[in-house]
């Protein structure tokens, strides 16, 4: 067999094993989704928008929301992977980060958030968003 066949074949398996991987690693956001939505009975899709009606971005890096490359906040890639929000407002549960997003003054008096007084859906919205982005 010729170089020309075992090169087509290469390139072929490769194909396969890239486009393989990638489902699968849709496949896991999407269930990730799925479930964190759940958990908290909010909808990705959703916060996408609240985040941009609300100004996130301006000053939160928040990876997935267009324009949002703010440096004022930290950004809110991992956000759940943390031990704490914000160094010392409560330990990093879906909850606290619900309460946090639209009262974060009430949770720290000392922050430079604003309460942002976001409804309970726009906070459950966001809070999925970002669990399932970890």
């Amino acid at each position: 067999m010729s170089t020309a066949w075992w090169l087509a074949c290469a390139t072929a398996g490769f194909g396969v094993i890239l486009v393989a991987g990638t489902t699968g690693a849709i496949r896991s956001d999407t269930s990730r989704e799925t479930a964190v939505s759940q958990q908290v009975g909010g909808d990705v899709e959703r916060a996408v928008r609240a985040m941009i009606r609300n100004g996130c971005g301006g000053c939160h890096e928040i990876p997935g929301v267009p324009g949002a490359h703010g440096s004022v906040g930290p950004s809110l890639s991992g956000v759940a992977e943390r031990a704490y929000i914000a160094g010392r407002g409560g330990r990093t549960s879906t909850d606290a980060m619900m309460r946090w997003i639209s009262r974060a003054r009430d949770v720290d008096p000392k922050t430079a958030m604003p309460n942002t007084n976001l409804s309970p859906q726009e906070a459950r919205d966001i809070t999925a968003y970002l669990y399932a982005r970890t």
